[in-house]
Protein backbone atom coordinates (compact mmCIF):
# COMPACT_ATOMS: atom_id res chain seq x y z
CA UNK A 1 0.00 0.00 0.00
CA UNK A 2 1.25 3.46 -1.33
CA UNK A 3 0.21 6.66 0.91
CA UNK A 4 0.69 10.40 0.21
CA UNK A 5 -0.17 13.31 1.50
CA UNK A 6 -1.01 16.35 -1.22
CA UNK A 7 -0.98 19.73 -0.86
CA UNK A 8 -1.71 22.37 -3.34
CA UNK A 9 -3.09 26.18 -3.19
CA UNK A 10 -6.37 24.55 -5.05
CA UNK A 11 -8.63 21.52 -4.14
CA UNK A 12 -9.00 20.74 -7.80
CA UNK A 13 -5.26 20.78 -8.28
CA UNK A 14 -4.40 18.35 -5.15
CA UNK A 15 -6.98 16.02 -6.56
CA UNK A 16 -5.11 16.17 -10.12
CA UNK A 17 -2.27 15.75 -8.27
CA UNK A 18 -4.03 12.53 -6.40
CA UNK A 19 -4.66 11.17 -9.61
CA UNK A 20 -1.32 12.01 -11.36
CA UNK A 21 0.65 10.49 -8.65
CA UNK A 22 -1.84 7.50 -7.15
CA UNK A 23 -3.50 6.39 -10.17
CA UNK A 24 -7.73 6.38 -10.96
CA UNK A 25 -8.02 3.78 -8.14
CA UNK A 26 -7.18 6.32 -5.38
CA UNK A 27 -8.64 6.40 -2.24
CA UNK A 28 -9.05 9.60 -0.21
CA UNK A 29 -8.65 9.06 3.50
CA UNK A 30 -9.05 12.83 4.59
CA UNK A 31 -8.68 16.21 3.40
CA UNK A 32 -8.78 20.12 4.88
CA UNK A 33 -7.92 23.28 4.42
CA UNK A 34 -4.41 25.03 6.01
CA UNK A 35 -3.06 27.79 6.76
CA UNK A 36 0.67 28.29 5.63
CA UNK A 37 3.73 30.94 6.37
CA UNK A 38 3.31 33.85 7.77
CA UNK A 39 4.51 35.60 10.74
CA UNK A 40 2.79 35.58 14.16
CA UNK A 41 -0.22 34.54 12.27
CA UNK A 42 -0.76 36.91 10.04
CA UNK A 43 -0.25 37.05 5.70
CA UNK A 44 -0.82 33.36 6.37
CA UNK A 45 -1.63 31.35 2.92
CA UNK A 46 -4.39 29.09 2.54
CA UNK A 47 -3.85 25.80 1.09
CA UNK A 48 -5.60 22.12 0.47
CA UNK A 49 -3.79 18.85 1.85
CA UNK A 50 -5.53 15.88 0.84
CA UNK A 51 -4.39 12.46 2.24
CA UNK A 52 -4.50 9.53 0.03
CA UNK A 53 -3.33 5.72 -0.79
CA UNK A 54 -3.60 3.10 -3.15
CA UNK A 55 -3.46 -0.67 -2.87
CA UNK A 56 -0.92 -3.09 -4.84
CA UNK A 57 -3.18 -5.05 -7.42
CA UNK A 58 -3.50 -8.32 -4.97
CA UNK A 59 -4.75 -5.92 -2.13
CA UNK A 60 -7.87 -5.13 -4.12
CA UNK A 61 -10.65 -6.68 -2.89
CA UNK A 62 -12.96 -7.90 -6.15
CA UNK A 63 -16.68 -6.63 -6.06
CA UNK A 64 -19.33 -8.71 -7.18
CA UNK A 65 -20.88 -8.29 -10.68
CA UNK A 66 -23.32 -5.14 -10.74
CA UNK A 67 -26.24 -4.18 -12.51
CA UNK A 68 -25.53 -3.04 -16.07
CA UNK A 69 -25.90 0.34 -15.92
CA UNK A 70 -25.73 2.94 -19.60
CA UNK A 71 -22.22 3.95 -20.92
CA UNK A 72 -20.57 6.66 -18.94
CA UNK A 73 -20.72 8.93 -22.21
CA UNK A 74 -24.63 8.99 -22.35
CA UNK A 75 -24.67 10.01 -18.35
CA UNK A 76 -23.07 13.10 -19.49
CA UNK A 77 -25.71 14.98 -21.35
CA UNK A 78 -28.09 15.26 -18.36
CA UNK A 79 -25.93 15.46 -15.32
CA UNK A 80 -24.58 18.67 -17.40
CA UNK A 81 -28.06 20.15 -17.89
CA UNK A 82 -28.71 19.34 -14.24
CA UNK A 83 -25.97 21.52 -13.19
CA UNK A 84 -26.96 24.34 -15.13
CA UNK A 85 -30.56 24.65 -13.88
CA UNK A 86 -29.56 24.78 -10.50
CA UNK A 87 -28.29 27.47 -8.74
CA UNK A 88 -26.38 27.47 -5.23
CA UNK A 89 -27.55 29.49 -2.34
CA UNK A 90 -24.64 30.96 -0.43
CA UNK A 91 -25.96 30.06 3.06
CA UNK A 92 -26.18 26.31 2.14
CA UNK A 93 -22.48 26.48 0.69
CA UNK A 94 -20.49 25.97 5.35
CA UNK A 95 -23.39 22.71 5.93
CA UNK A 96 -21.81 20.69 2.57
CA UNK A 97 -18.54 21.40 2.98
CA UNK A 98 -19.08 18.46 6.41
CA UNK A 99 -20.56 16.04 3.69
CA UNK A 100 -17.45 15.74 2.28
CA UNK A 101 -15.10 15.66 4.95
CA UNK A 102 -16.93 13.14 6.79
CA UNK A 103 -16.56 10.70 3.08
CA UNK A 104 -13.90 12.45 1.20
CA UNK A 105 -13.90 9.61 -1.30
CA UNK A 106 -17.11 11.05 -3.03
CA UNK A 107 -15.11 14.37 -3.29
CA UNK A 108 -12.12 12.60 -5.25
CA UNK A 109 -15.33 11.18 -6.89
CA UNK A 110 -16.12 14.73 -8.44
CA UNK A 111 -13.26 15.24 -10.54
CA UNK A 112 -12.27 11.82 -11.56
CA UNK A 113 -16.17 10.81 -13.40
CA UNK A 114 -19.91 11.80 -13.32
CA UNK A 115 -23.03 10.05 -12.34
CA UNK A 116 -26.31 9.54 -13.36
CA UNK A 117 -29.23 11.29 -11.57
CA UNK A 118 -33.19 10.75 -11.85
CA UNK A 119 -36.03 13.04 -10.95
CA UNK A 120 -35.33 14.79 -7.22
CA UNK A 121 -36.85 13.55 -4.19
CA UNK A 122 -36.80 16.88 -1.95
CA UNK A 123 -38.02 15.40 1.40
CA UNK A 124 -35.22 12.90 1.18
CA UNK A 125 -32.45 15.26 0.04
CA UNK A 126 -33.25 18.11 2.43
CA UNK A 127 -33.20 15.15 5.48
CA UNK A 128 -30.00 14.24 4.62
CA UNK A 129 -28.90 17.75 4.50
CA UNK A 130 -29.98 18.16 7.91
CA UNK A 131 -28.51 15.18 9.06
CA UNK A 132 -25.15 15.81 7.79
CA UNK A 133 -25.52 19.34 9.38
CA UNK A 134 -26.31 17.87 13.07
CA UNK A 135 -23.41 15.04 12.76
CA UNK A 136 -21.12 17.75 11.54
CA UNK A 137 -22.00 19.96 14.49
CA UNK A 138 -21.39 16.83 17.24
CA UNK A 139 -18.29 16.32 19.18
CA UNK A 140 -16.16 14.27 16.98
CA UNK A 141 -14.01 11.60 18.58
CA UNK A 142 -10.11 11.29 18.23
CA UNK A 143 -9.50 10.97 14.49
CA UNK A 144 -7.61 7.32 13.75
CA UNK A 145 -5.21 6.39 11.34
CA UNK A 146 -6.55 2.99 10.83
CA UNK A 147 -7.62 2.56 6.79
CA UNK A 148 -10.44 -0.37 5.83
CA UNK A 149 -9.88 -2.12 2.21
CA UNK A 150 -12.39 -1.61 -0.18
CA UNK A 151 -15.05 -3.89 0.74
CA UNK A 152 -17.99 -5.07 -1.48
CA UNK A 153 -20.92 -2.85 -1.93
CA UNK A 154 -24.03 -4.12 -0.22
CA UNK A 155 -27.02 -5.08 -2.31
CA UNK A 156 -29.71 -1.60 -2.98
CA UNK A 157 -33.15 -1.72 -4.42
CA UNK A 158 -33.29 0.61 -7.50
CA UNK A 159 -34.66 3.42 -5.12
CA UNK A 160 -32.05 3.86 -2.54
CA UNK A 161 -29.54 3.75 -5.51
CA UNK A 162 -30.82 6.45 -7.39
CA UNK A 163 -31.96 8.26 -3.87
CA UNK A 164 -28.00 7.70 -2.71
CA UNK A 165 -26.85 9.02 -6.53
CA UNK A 166 -29.46 12.34 -6.46
CA UNK A 167 -27.93 12.96 -3.14
CA UNK A 168 -24.62 13.28 -4.07
CA UNK A 169 -25.47 15.20 -7.08
CA UNK A 170 -26.46 17.82 -4.78
CA UNK A 171 -23.67 18.00 -2.40
CA UNK A 172 -21.18 17.88 -5.41
CA UNK A 173 -22.96 20.96 -7.57
CA UNK A 174 -22.64 22.70 -3.72
CA UNK A 175 -19.08 21.82 -3.24
CA UNK A 176 -17.98 22.58 -6.96
CA UNK A 177 -19.78 26.48 -6.23
CA UNK A 178 -17.44 26.40 -2.79
CA UNK A 179 -14.28 25.10 -4.29
CA UNK A 180 -14.03 27.24 -7.56
CA UNK A 181 -15.83 30.50 -5.93
CA UNK A 182 -13.86 30.57 -3.38
CA UNK A 183 -15.74 33.00 -1.78
CA UNK A 184 -15.27 32.05 2.16
CA UNK A 185 -11.91 31.18 1.94
CA UNK A 186 -10.78 34.18 0.69
CA UNK A 187 -9.73 32.98 -2.76
CA UNK A 188 -10.74 35.87 -5.99
CA UNK A 189 -12.49 35.50 -9.44
CA UNK A 190 -10.11 36.56 -12.47
CA UNK A 191 -10.17 40.03 -12.72
CA UNK A 192 -11.38 39.69 -16.54
CA UNK A 193 -14.96 38.22 -14.91
CA UNK A 194 -15.36 40.77 -12.35
CA UNK A 195 -14.91 43.49 -15.03
CA UNK A 196 -17.78 42.44 -16.82
CA UNK A 197 -20.25 41.74 -13.64
CA UNK A 198 -19.26 45.65 -13.05
CA UNK A 199 -20.44 46.42 -16.78
CA UNK A 200 -23.46 44.04 -16.71
CA UNK A 201 -24.63 45.94 -13.42
CA UNK A 202 -23.95 49.22 -15.09
CA UNK A 203 -26.45 48.30 -17.69
CA UNK A 204 -29.16 47.36 -14.78
CA UNK A 205 -28.72 43.68 -14.76
CA UNK A 206 -29.90 42.46 -11.49
CA UNK A 207 -27.59 40.60 -8.79
CA UNK A 208 -30.11 37.17 -9.78
CA UNK A 209 -29.02 37.12 -12.68
CA UNK A 210 -25.58 37.95 -12.25
CA UNK A 211 -25.06 35.12 -9.88
CA UNK A 212 -26.72 32.71 -12.58
CA UNK A 213 -23.98 33.72 -15.26
CA UNK A 214 -20.90 33.34 -12.72
CA UNK A 215 -22.20 29.80 -11.34
CA UNK A 216 -22.77 28.75 -15.34
CA UNK A 217 -19.13 30.33 -16.03
CA UNK A 218 -18.19 27.98 -13.20
CA UNK A 219 -19.73 24.82 -14.11
CA UNK A 220 -18.83 25.01 -17.68
CA UNK A 221 -15.09 25.27 -17.06
CA UNK A 222 -15.83 22.47 -14.05
CA UNK A 223 -17.28 20.61 -16.82
CA UNK A 224 -14.30 20.92 -19.50
CA UNK A 225 -11.91 19.96 -16.63
CA UNK A 226 -10.24 23.54 -16.84
CA UNK A 227 -7.57 23.51 -13.71
CA UNK A 228 -8.43 26.81 -12.77
CA UNK A 229 -10.73 29.97 -14.03
CA UNK A 230 -8.30 32.14 -12.51
CA UNK A 231 -5.85 31.67 -15.39
CA UNK A 232 -8.13 32.00 -17.96
CA UNK A 233 -7.41 35.26 -20.73
CA UNK A 234 -9.67 37.94 -20.82
CA UNK A 235 -10.54 37.00 -24.79
CA UNK A 236 -11.99 33.52 -23.27
CA UNK A 237 -13.45 34.65 -20.34
CA UNK A 238 -15.77 37.50 -22.23
CA UNK A 239 -16.53 34.76 -25.36
CA UNK A 240 -17.98 32.54 -22.17
CA UNK A 241 -20.06 35.25 -20.52
CA UNK A 242 -21.41 36.37 -23.97
CA UNK A 243 -22.28 32.46 -24.30
CA UNK A 244 -24.18 32.61 -21.92
CA UNK A 245 -25.92 35.56 -21.99
CA UNK A 246 -26.76 34.49 -25.61
CA UNK A 247 -28.63 31.14 -24.07
CA UNK A 248 -30.31 33.01 -21.94
CA UNK A 249 -31.98 35.09 -24.14
CA UNK A 250 -32.53 32.11 -27.03
CA UNK A 251 -34.71 30.35 -24.76
CA UNK A 252 -37.01 33.18 -24.97
CA UNK A 253 -36.74 34.55 -28.31
CA UNK A 254 -39.76 33.37 -30.49
CA UNK A 255 -39.87 33.76 -34.55
CA UNK A 256 -43.56 35.87 -34.51
CA UNK A 257 -43.16 36.81 -38.10
CA UNK A 258 -44.69 33.64 -38.89
CA UNK A 259 -48.25 33.76 -37.37
CA UNK A 260 -49.95 30.63 -37.16
CA UNK A 261 -52.06 30.02 -39.98
CA UNK A 262 -55.27 29.16 -37.67
CA UNK A 263 -54.63 32.72 -36.14
CA UNK A 264 -57.06 35.14 -37.03
CA UNK A 265 -56.25 37.74 -34.43
CA UNK A 266 -53.62 39.90 -32.68
CA UNK A 267 -54.13 41.84 -29.46
CA UNK A 268 -51.69 44.43 -28.40
CA UNK A 269 -52.28 45.71 -24.12
CA UNK A 270 -50.30 48.30 -22.34
CA UNK A 271 -49.59 51.30 -20.74
CA UNK A 272 -50.78 54.73 -22.66
CA UNK A 273 -47.35 56.09 -24.55
CA UNK A 274 -45.44 52.64 -24.46
CA UNK A 275 -46.33 52.95 -28.09
CA UNK A 276 -48.63 50.32 -29.48
CA UNK A 277 -50.07 52.24 -31.67
CA UNK A 278 -47.25 52.59 -34.29
CA UNK A 279 -46.09 49.08 -33.50
CA UNK A 280 -49.29 47.65 -34.83
CA UNK A 281 -49.07 49.24 -38.27
CA UNK A 282 -45.38 47.91 -38.52
CA UNK A 283 -46.74 44.73 -37.90
CA UNK A 284 -49.55 45.20 -40.51
CA UNK A 285 -47.63 46.40 -42.96
CA UNK A 286 -45.08 43.90 -42.94
CA UNK A 287 -48.01 41.17 -42.91
CA UNK A 288 -49.47 42.64 -46.10
CA UNK A 289 -47.03 43.18 -47.53
CA UNK A 290 -43.95 40.17 -47.10
CA UNK A 291 -46.82 37.52 -46.14
CA UNK A 292 -49.56 38.89 -48.48
CA UNK A 293 -52.57 38.58 -45.76
CA UNK A 294 -55.72 40.75 -46.06
CA UNK A 295 -55.10 42.84 -42.98
CA UNK A 296 -58.10 44.83 -41.04
CA UNK A 297 -57.60 47.09 -37.72
CA UNK A 298 -59.68 47.95 -34.60
CA UNK A 299 -59.30 50.63 -32.16
CA UNK A 300 -60.91 50.17 -28.60
CA UNK A 301 -58.80 53.55 -27.38
CA UNK A 302 -61.66 55.82 -27.68
CA UNK A 303 -59.74 57.63 -24.68
CA UNK A 304 -57.27 59.18 -26.97
CA UNK A 305 -58.58 60.65 -30.00
CA UNK A 306 -54.85 61.39 -31.49
CA UNK A 307 -54.85 57.35 -31.39
CA UNK A 308 -57.98 56.71 -33.18
CA UNK A 309 -56.95 59.23 -35.86
CA UNK A 310 -53.36 58.60 -35.68
CA UNK A 311 -54.56 54.45 -36.35
CA UNK A 312 -57.28 55.64 -39.04
CA UNK A 313 -54.30 57.70 -41.25
CA UNK A 314 -52.26 54.12 -41.54
CA UNK A 315 -55.19 52.51 -42.12
CA UNK A 316 -55.28 54.89 -44.87
CA UNK A 317 -52.04 54.62 -46.10
CA UNK A 318 -52.16 51.06 -45.96
CA UNK A 319 -55.76 50.83 -47.63
CA UNK A 320 -57.16 48.58 -44.71
CA UNK A 321 -60.24 48.80 -43.17
CA UNK A 322 -60.66 50.37 -39.82
CA UNK A 323 -63.53 49.63 -37.09
CA UNK A 324 -63.69 51.97 -33.74
CA UNK A 325 -65.01 49.08 -30.90
CA UNK A 326 -66.31 51.52 -27.45
CA UNK A 327 -67.28 48.58 -25.35
CA UNK A 328 -66.56 44.51 -25.27
CA UNK A 329 -70.06 44.36 -26.22
CA UNK A 330 -69.86 45.45 -29.70
CA UNK A 331 -66.35 42.90 -30.54
CA UNK A 332 -68.55 40.05 -31.58
CA UNK A 333 -70.44 42.02 -33.97
CA UNK A 334 -67.69 43.88 -35.26
CA UNK A 335 -65.79 40.53 -35.85
CA UNK A 336 -68.20 39.22 -37.72
CA UNK A 337 -68.18 41.93 -39.60
CA UNK A 338 -64.42 41.23 -40.48
CA UNK A 339 -64.68 37.68 -40.72
CA UNK A 340 -63.45 37.34 -44.59
CA UNK A 341 -60.10 39.12 -43.85
CA UNK A 342 -57.02 36.94 -42.66
CA UNK A 343 -56.09 38.95 -39.60
CA UNK A 344 -57.10 41.34 -37.41
CA UNK A 345 -54.95 43.77 -35.14
CA UNK A 346 -56.65 45.64 -32.04
CA UNK A 347 -55.46 48.15 -30.40
CA UNK A 348 -56.66 48.23 -27.38
CA UNK A 349 -56.83 50.95 -24.61
CA UNK A 350 -53.58 52.45 -22.89
CA UNK A 351 -54.24 52.22 -19.55
CA UNK A 352 -52.73 52.10 -15.65
CA UNK A 353 -52.50 48.09 -15.39
CA UNK A 354 -51.00 48.02 -12.21
CA UNK A 355 -54.99 49.00 -11.15
CA UNK A 356 -57.11 45.80 -10.79
CA UNK A 357 -60.26 47.28 -12.75
CA UNK A 358 -58.22 48.15 -15.50
CA UNK A 359 -56.58 44.53 -15.91
CA UNK A 360 -60.20 43.02 -15.67
CA UNK A 361 -61.71 45.66 -18.29
CA UNK A 362 -59.09 44.69 -20.72
CA UNK A 363 -60.20 41.03 -20.27
CA UNK A 364 -63.30 41.43 -22.48
CA UNK A 365 -61.79 42.60 -25.08
CA UNK A 366 -58.86 39.70 -25.71
CA UNK A 367 -60.82 36.67 -24.08
CA UNK A 368 -63.38 35.92 -27.27
CA UNK A 369 -63.92 33.08 -29.33
CA UNK A 370 -61.57 34.46 -32.56
CA UNK A 371 -58.61 32.47 -32.21
CA UNK A 372 -55.66 35.27 -31.54
CA UNK A 373 -52.72 36.02 -29.78
CA UNK A 374 -51.95 38.97 -27.12
CA UNK A 375 -48.83 40.91 -26.83
CA UNK A 376 -47.94 42.84 -23.58
CA UNK A 377 -46.23 46.19 -25.63
CA UNK A 378 -43.37 47.50 -22.99
CA UNK A 379 -40.77 50.68 -23.03
CA UNK A 380 -37.96 50.05 -22.66
CA UNK A 381 -37.60 53.48 -21.23
CA UNK A 382 -39.56 52.27 -18.14
CA UNK A 383 -37.93 51.40 -14.89
CA UNK A 384 -37.05 47.51 -14.32
CA UNK A 385 -38.62 47.85 -11.13
CA UNK A 386 -41.93 49.31 -12.85
CA UNK A 387 -41.83 46.52 -15.59
CA UNK A 388 -41.83 43.60 -13.42
CA UNK A 389 -45.13 45.24 -11.88
CA UNK A 390 -46.36 44.71 -15.09
CA UNK A 391 -44.93 41.69 -15.63
CA UNK A 392 -45.81 40.05 -12.45
CA UNK A 393 -49.81 41.12 -12.81
CA UNK A 394 -49.88 39.71 -16.70
CA UNK A 395 -48.13 36.75 -16.09
CA UNK A 396 -51.76 34.50 -15.33
CA UNK A 397 -53.22 36.23 -18.11
CA UNK A 398 -53.96 35.01 -21.66
CA UNK A 399 -50.70 37.61 -22.81
CA UNK A 400 -47.68 35.27 -23.78
CA UNK A 401 -45.94 37.51 -25.99
CA UNK A 402 -44.24 41.01 -25.66
CA UNK A 403 -42.78 43.75 -27.88
CA UNK A 404 -40.30 45.94 -26.08
CA UNK A 405 -40.58 49.33 -27.54
CA UNK A 406 -37.80 52.77 -27.54
CA UNK A 407 -34.61 50.20 -28.09
CA UNK A 408 -32.97 53.34 -29.90
CA UNK A 409 -34.17 55.55 -26.87
CA UNK A 410 -32.13 53.81 -24.44
CA UNK A 411 -28.67 53.00 -23.54
CA UNK A 412 -29.35 50.78 -21.16
CA UNK A 413 -30.54 46.94 -21.91
CA UNK A 414 -30.32 45.36 -18.78
CA UNK A 415 -34.12 44.63 -18.53
CA UNK A 416 -34.40 42.55 -21.61
CA UNK A 417 -31.42 39.79 -20.08
CA UNK A 418 -33.52 40.41 -16.74
CA UNK A 419 -36.95 39.99 -18.45
CA UNK A 420 -35.44 36.67 -20.23
CA UNK A 421 -34.02 35.07 -17.26
CA UNK A 422 -36.95 36.11 -14.91
CA UNK A 423 -40.31 35.29 -16.89
CA UNK A 424 -42.00 32.67 -18.86
CA UNK A 425 -43.00 35.74 -21.62
CA UNK A 426 -41.70 35.07 -25.39
CA UNK A 427 -39.59 38.13 -26.75
CA UNK A 428 -41.35 38.81 -30.29
CA UNK A 429 -40.42 42.24 -31.31
CA UNK A 430 -37.96 45.25 -30.30
CA UNK A 431 -38.68 48.49 -31.91
CA UNK A 432 -35.88 50.64 -32.61
CA UNK A 433 -37.32 53.75 -34.40
CA UNK A 434 -40.76 55.84 -35.32
CA UNK A 435 -40.35 54.37 -39.48
CA UNK A 436 -42.88 52.69 -40.58
CA UNK A 437 -42.50 49.26 -41.44
CA UNK A 438 -39.03 48.84 -40.82
CA UNK A 439 -38.21 50.24 -37.04
CA UNK A 440 -39.38 46.59 -35.86
CA UNK A 441 -37.28 43.63 -35.50
CA UNK A 442 -36.81 40.39 -33.56
CA UNK A 443 -33.83 40.80 -31.00
CA UNK A 444 -30.65 39.38 -31.67
CA UNK A 445 -29.19 37.57 -28.84
CA UNK A 446 -25.64 37.95 -30.31
CA UNK A 447 -25.75 41.45 -30.80
CA UNK A 448 -27.46 42.39 -27.51
CA UNK A 449 -24.87 40.42 -25.41
CA UNK A 450 -22.20 42.43 -26.92
CA UNK A 451 -24.29 45.84 -26.15
CA UNK A 452 -24.84 44.14 -22.90
CA UNK A 453 -20.86 44.13 -22.22
CA UNK A 454 -20.47 47.88 -23.23
CA UNK A 455 -19.88 47.33 -27.29
CA UNK A 456 -21.06 50.09 -29.13
CA UNK A 457 -24.53 49.69 -31.08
Amino acid sequence: MKTKKIIADTMPQALKMVRQQLGDNAIIVNTRAINTGGIFGFFTKQKYEVTAYTMDKEEVVQEPPKKKIEPIEKQIDPIEEKLREEIIKPDEVEKQNSVFHKNPQKLYQLYSQPESVKENKEQQIQTEQRESVKEANAPQPPRTETVKLVQAPQKLESGAVENELLTEMKQMRKMMMTLLMGEKQGNNLPSGLLTHLSQLRKQGVTEEVIEYIVNSFIVNNLLKQNESVNDMSEDVIKKEILNIIEEILRKRICDSTNINETTRMINLIGPTGVGKTTSIAKLATEQILKQKRRVALITTDVYRIAAVEQLKMYAGILNVPIEVVHSANELDTVLRKLEHFDLIYMDTTGRNYKEVQYRESINGFINHSVNSENYLVLSLTTKYEDLELLLNEFTESPIKKLILTKFDETSSYGSILNIAYKYPYQLAYITNGQSVPEDITRIDPTLLARLLLGEEK
